[in-house]
């Protein structure tokens, strides 16, 4: 039986003895106890189960393509228009598809929406061989694009935190596919104040790769700004359970960070922002404690035809922890430049 450490617990009876206490029937019971039974064996399939709910509840229908023998999963909502670009949500280190169920949910159901799970995050394949480079990701993009059609029209193609570096990069390389650019506090930048996780990086401490509970508390606190100040609640079980998810996959997280981290690919979206054509929407959490917000105003200038918005009160997950303001102020960039084109 697994049990937590620290400030967390043993809860495999406590919900038990509260509904016993308020007579709930067993009938009810039953279906607990799988639960409990499930938390104390197979935590990691709770985490499953919600993520599979949220993609779900976003109307998503999970897909499947085959490039060169590679397996892409991909989530679908929506048909192609002839007025709207197609939108292409790429996610960040070590998370997944459902990353953008939520902020999915809120935008216009009219919308086509497809959202990938980068190579060897979620059910694509990691192969052994794979180009962990945020260039190689970016290479490795194109081809899902082109297998499932994405290439007939320019694209309005976003991304947060790795998959924001990912994005820029392909815009900057594959010019004529992208129509509009969303880059949600992105990879690649070299920012002139150090976040709490880059002096942690510095010190020689990675806090993405996370091995204990204490360690995922403190991953969570950089990520949420609402979870740092105390605002968001979340259950050490649940915690436990997101840790249980992740922990068979970390030798991958640890050779794809060992990559990203390397000095040479700290600014490579910086060397490449000059070359994006699309026009380009910036946002990000002025409280961001993964990647600090000084490095907005580098895309801002550097970027040809670059809009900017900081969220506040919000860290590094804005697409989560500031849903509403973000799809805003992400509909109103959009069909600004749509309605332009238009003009």
């Amino acid at each position: 039986m697994c049990t937590l450490s620290g400030d967390g617990a043993d809860m495999s009876a406590i919900p038990l003895f509260r509904l016993l206490v308020a007579g709930v029937s067993t009938v009810t019971l039953v279906p607990l106890v799988s639960l409990v039974f499930v938390y104390n064996t197979k935590p990691d399939i709770i985490i499953k189960a919600i993520r599979k709910a949220v993609i779900w509840r976003a109307g998503l229908t999970v897909k499947f393509v085959t490039v060169d023998g590679y397996r892409f999963a991909y989530g679908e909502r929506g048909r192609p228009s002839e007025t709207q670009p197609s939108i292409l949500f790429l996610h960040g280190f070590s998370t997944s598809k459902d990353t953008w169920a939520r902020f999915i949910t809120a935008l216009p159901k009219n919308l086509h929406i497809i959202t990938l799970d980068l190579p060897g995050h979620g059910e694509s394949d990691r192969n052994p061989n794979q180009d962990l480079s945020m260039e190689g990701h970016a290479n490795t993009v194109h081809k899902f694009v082109c297998a499932v059609g994405l290439d007939r029209k320019p694209l309005h193609l976003v991304g947060t935190s790795m998959g924001g570096g990912i994005a820029g990069l392909y815009a900057a390389t594959y010019r004529k596919n992208v129509a509009l650019l969303t880059l949600f506090c992105p990879l690649g930048v070299v920012s002139p104040v150090h976040s709490r996780m880059m002096k942690a990086f510095l010190e020689g401490r990675n806090m993405l790769v996370p091995k204990t509970i204490d360690d995922f508390r403190e991953m969570t606190e950089i990520n949420s700004y609402r979870y740092k100040i105390g605002k968001l609640k979340l259950p050490d079980q649940l915690l436990y359970c997101a840790l249980a998810d992740r922990t068979p996959h970390n030798d991958f997280f640890q050779k794809l960070s060992d990559e990203l981290g390397r000095k040479d690919n700290w600014d490579v979206l910086q060397r490449s922002m000059g070359n994006i054509s699309a026009p380009t929407h910036v946002i990000w959490g002025r409280e961001d404690d993964v990647l600090d917000v000084s490095g907005a105003d580098i895309l801002r200038e550097g970027v040809p035809n670059c809009r900017l918005d900081i969220l506040d009160d919000c860290g590094h997950v804005a697409v989560n922890e500031r849903t509403r303001q973000a799809v805003a102020v992400f509909m109103n960039f959009r069909e600004g430049v749509l309605n332009g084109y238009k003009k």
